[in-house]
């Protein structure tokens, strides 16, 4: 009996600490998730939009009529929605210079590559350096599409050197990432998206995610024809990459960098991927090539999300 007495208080007093450990547990726990809602809320991604000419416009006079439809459609937008995405138009080599002298100033002008002749090579025949790009009045140069990658061969290695070279001369990356069908078929799809990704990564300053667009483009879902990815399947491998990238480079590169969907989006099926959580904006092909479809891609980005949350800077 006196033993019992005396285990009493000690029973007692260990129940009062492992509650107390627990209501400490819980309310650190609240604490964390309020400050990384307050973190999240504070700021927002900027909608990204970008259209990709390909080589579809190849005449001077073809070229003039579509800078003519861009502007007349960017004045005909509300102000609200023209300020809620950012707009860049990638025309070829060729036009650049052309197409950012006559295209209204708010939309942006970007390559649709780039070879920086640095080095010991610098005077390569028929290079095409981000010097000159900046020079012709560009803000973005699009890197690693699936066109350079699959058809003519360009390696992690190559796009890497470019992402570094845009990046140091002041334009903005958009950065082309995705699997092939069988790549997919085999399980591989984001050991593949991470390996493309992480080659470009390793050159990215941590200040300078604010300043790159990756996009992710199955490239069994892109062409005429082909099937889109699901929107599920699109907000899964976007929230894996973005995960990747806040486990291996940091909370602010995370948050800072835009995550886009391209692969065969148009005016129609633009609805099931605006809204997704993961998924920042768009490239487009042939979409962007009519305005009426530009322009209600656009409507349908600003009229489903203004922007998705990112921590200040």
């Amino acid at each position: 009996d006196t033993a019992q007495t005396m285990s009493s208080p000690v029973v007692a007093w260990h129940e009062r600490f492992l509650l107390w450990t627990f209501l400490c547990i819980v309310a650190r726990g609240l604490v964390l998730a309020s400050e990384e809602s307050e973190r999240h809320a504070a700021v927002v991604r900027p909608t990204f939009l970008g259209a990709n000419w390909k080589c579809n416009l190849d005449t001077i006079g073809q070229v003039d009529d579509h800078v003519d439809a861009l502007n007349a459609m960017w004045c005909s937008l509300d102000p609200s929605e023209a300020g809620a995405v950012e707009l860049c138009v990638h025309p070829p080599f060729v036009f650049l210079d052309r197409v950012r002298e006559r295209l209204h100033k708010d939309i942006g002008v970007g390559s649709q590559n780039a070879l920086d002749a640095r080095g010991p090579d610098r005077s390569n025949t028929g290079a095409t350096t981000m010097k000159m790009i900046r020079e012709v009045g560009c803000e973005w140069v699009l890197l690693g599409h699936s066109d350079r990658r699959n058809n003519l061969g360009e390696s992690n290695k190559l796009i890497a050197s470019k992402v570094q070279a845009a990046l140091e001369a002041g334009l903005g990356v958009c950065l082309t990432i995705g699997e092939k069908r069988s790549q997919r078929n085999w399980g591989l799809a984001l050991a593949t998206l991470r390996k493309q990704l992480a080659a470009a990564a390793r050159v990215i300053p941590r200040d300078a995610w604010k300043n790159v667009v990756c996009a992710y483009e199955p490239v069994w879902a892109v062409g005429e024809g082909a099937t889109p990815c699901s929107p599920e399947e699109a907000q899964r491998v976007n929230a894996a990459l973005r995960g990747w990238i806040r486990e291996n480079v940091g909370d602010d590169a995370a948050d800072a960098c835009r995550l886009t969907y391209t692969g065969s989006v148009n005016e129609e099926n633009a609805a099931d991927y605006a809204a997704l959580p993961d998924v920042d904006g768009f490239v487009v092909g042939r979409a962007g090539l009519d305005t009426t479809k530009l322009r209600s891609i656009i409507h349908t980005l600003t009229s489903s999300s203004t922007g998705h949350s990112c921590p200040t800077q």
